[in-house]
């Protein structure tokens, strides 16, 4: 139907948008300046701040942020339900802003988010090839307990896997819960460090060189979000060539986000 721009059902008469049921439905956006924020998220390695979105699209700041926070959406809700398996390295580690004295580093922050990290060990499925970093899980956790940290493994590691962690007293209890855990004590020395968990720590590092590099500093409130974009681009670093594509239709198959609840969400721990 020309004059109203909806489709109508022949048999049923129910009329609907093309947008409908998608992360466009009612945008006042054009759909090419969703296309090209769609295709700046997907192949920037460092993503892009929304300032320099808006200046790209010529929108207002509210704009370019709402529409950064509905793809990154798409992009979690396309890790949901994926787990890691085989060997597995898992550790937690802290962002936020700078914290003065050096007792409020690591595990003793106190403003900062606790954002745990697992990666798989992948070798190409050939014995004896060199072993790189497979695929990834992030997640933003209240603290870093018992119930939070095996929580996260539990829903991203399947049963199975062999765990790899350093010796922080919550992740004890893992092996009766069907890992092949080991703690491995990690002090002050840097080969063991690079032996047993040679990519946890580099994914970590990168993680917060994109959050400060790019976004400064998100908040805690929408942190999740930022930590999809970045698990998304990095689970298909392989695939760049039809990383667009593909994260267009997730954001055909993604429910919508409004700005109302995007603001008015609690704060995370």
């Amino acid at each position: 139907m020309k004059a109203k721009r909806v489709h109508e059902c022949r048999q049923c008469g129910y009329q609907g948008s093309v947008t409908a049921g998608t992360i466009f439905h009612k945008t006042r956006v054009p759909l090419r300046d969703w296309m090209w924020a769609i295709y700046r998220m997907s192949q920037g390695k460092k993503g892009i701040s929304a300032v320099q979105l808006s200046k790209e699209i010529g929108v207002g700041y509210p704009t370019a942020w709402l529409l950064q926070h509905k793809i990154r959406k798409a992009m979690a809700d396309q890790e949901q339900g994926r787990r890691l398996s085989g060997l597995v390295e898992v550790d937690e580690g802290y962002v936020g802003g700078a914290e003065k004295g050096r007792a409020r580093v690591g595990r003793g922050a106190q403003t900062k988010s606790v954002v745990a990290v697992a990666v798989e060990h992948w070798d190409g499925g050939k014995a004896g090839s060199r072993v790189v970093p497979g695929r990834s899980a992030l997640a933003v956790l209240p603290d870093a307990t018992t119930a939070s940290v095996q929580g996260f493994v539990r829903d991203r590691v399947r049963p199975n896997s062999a765990v790899w962690t350093d010796g922080w007293w919550s992740y004890r209890g893992l092996t009766p819960r069907g890992y092949g855990h080991a703690a491995i004590p990690l002090g002050e020395d840097r080969q063991i460090t690079q032996r047993f968990f040679p990519w946890v720590h580099i994914t970590l590092s990168n993680l917060k060189r994109f959050l400060l590099g790019t976004h400064h500093k998100p908040g805690a409130k929408h942190l999740k979000r930022y930590l999809a974009e970045f698990t998304y681009r990095l689970n298909r670093r392989w695939q760049e060539a039809s990383l667009f594509e593909q994260l267009a239709r997730a954001c055909l198959s993604s429910s919508t986000i409004i700005y109302k609840d995007l603001v008015a969400q609690p704060e995370l721990a």
